[in-house]
């Protein structure tokens, strides 16, 4: 293993081979981030790499609704329409988890920490399928901890 560091933060990590002019991120908000072009003015064209991270946000955005909703449809003992919210959100659920794993394989930032965070987090959203209706919490911790490791470098500063 090589010792790199990521391109956009400068955290040190290691990878198995260097190629002469490639950049190395440590995450995919790294990677995301250095191909979101910003003028002096902080203004930034929409591109794909935006794009991608802005649908994911909003796959989660909507498993969380569709939760939501579903806890007040049982609160109202409306139990018909609250079964239909649970399968809503965990759709949402496995959206957010492929597109996940979509970023990883677009921003080709994916290590092996990632893939067992990936397999960890499918198998965390297939337990909570098994139950009847599925069960929103476990796919909601699941969900936050995939993408609080994937888009980790958001959370660094921009090296100098």
């Amino acid at each position: 293993m090589t010792p790199v560091s990521c391109h956009y933060c400068g955290l040190p990590f290691k990878v198995r081979r260097v190629e002469a002019g490639r950049d190395y991120f440590c995450c995919t908000g790294c990677a995301m981030l250095s191909r979101v072009p910003v003028d002096e003015k902080g203004q930034f064209p929409v591109n794909a790499h935006l794009v991608s991270a802005l649908v994911t946000g909003f796959l989660f955005f909507n498993q969380l609704l569709f939760w939501l909703v579903a806890v007040l449809l049982v609160r109202d003992s409306k139990m018909e329409q609250a079964l239909r919210f649970f399968w809503l959100s965990g759709g949402a659920a496995l959206a957010v988890w492929m597109a996940l794993a979509f970023l990883f394989w677009k921003e080709r930032t994916a290590r092996a920490a990632d893939y067992v965070f990936m397999t960890f987090g499918l198998v965390a959203l297939v337990v909570a399928f098994r139950r009847q209706p599925p069960w929103p919490l476990e796919m909601v911790v699941a969900n936050v901890v995939l993408i609080v490791w994937s888009f980790r470098g958001l959370l660094r500063k921009q090296k100098g």
